[in-house]
């Protein structure tokens, strides 16, 4: 009976002993083990969402991110953090986008971290009020602005209502259709055929004479023109409906 009393007494002086023993060495190692963090996703967000807001030009209402993901956030050293974001492969920042940060911990470089999102841009595009068909001219009451989510849309729209005022339709465009600049042309102001007056200036004396235009014209533009009294081809600048210019 006194042996089972003293193997008892032993054991338990032994884990007293040995309780407390363990406890100390783990506090020793979770003390002495390297301190480490991550950078959260709310900033890695904010980060992408920044990037997207400085490079598309846009308030930061008009780009909305959605399905936002992360992959290579590891831990890295505790200190001051700073992320770098960049672009790794070319393409634009509407739909889905992929970006990369340089996760630094006191100016050092320690980990990229790789970002992707769905971006939707929302901005003021010019549609047309009715039915148009080919080769009409647009005029102010054909076009109107709305706002639209562009990050689904085939090329760009325009979102310049007075720039698109006397543009030519070069397709047929159904009602409520948002223009693009491939889908219109500057309508021309001489077809070939038209009479004009060929202008001609050297120094202080101008000199006219007419002519006939051999191809289509545009404003600015220089087309072939016949001068009627030479019956020679020469190029001039068009003017506007009527006149060209040649330059000496």
């Amino acid at each position: 009976m006194n042996r089972a009393v003293t193997r008892v007494v032993i054991l338990s002086f032994l884990l007293a002993l040995l309780g407390p023993a363990e406890v100390r060495a783990g506090d020793e190692r979770k003390a002495s083990g390297p301190q480490v963090q991550q950078v959260s996703e709310g900033r890695l967000r904010e980060a992408f969402a920044g990037y997207l807001h400085t490079h598309l030009r846009k308030p930061v209402s008009d780009v909305i991110v959605s399905k936002f993901k992360v992959s290579g956030n590891d831990e890295v050293p505790v200190g001051p953090l700073s992320l770098q974001v960049f672009q790794k492969e070319r393409g634009t920042l509407v739909g889905h986008v992929r970006l990369a940060a340089i996760v630094a911990v006191g100016g050092v470089a320690r980990t990229e971290v790789s970002m992707s999102g769905w971006v939707d841009v929302f901005e003021s595009a010019v549609c047309v009020s009715r039915p148009v068909k080919k080769g009409d001219i647009l005029e102010r009451e054909d076009l109107y602005l709305i706002r639209i989510n562009t990050s689904r849309l085939q090329g760009s729209a325009m979102n310049d209502v007075e720039y698109a005022v006397g543009l030519m339709a070069k397709h047929n465009l159904r009602e409520n259709t948002c223009l693009k600049e491939w889908m219109v042309e500057k309508a021309p102001v001489l077809d070939k055929g038209d009479m004009v007056t060929i202008l001609a200036r050297l120094g202080g004396l101008r000199v006219t004479v007419r002519g006939m235009v051999l191809e289509r014209g545009y404003p600015g533009e220089t087309v072939k023109v016949q001068n009627l009294m030479s019956q020679k081809t020469i190029f001039a600048r068009v003017v506007d409906g009527s006149n060209v210019m040649v330059a000496f």
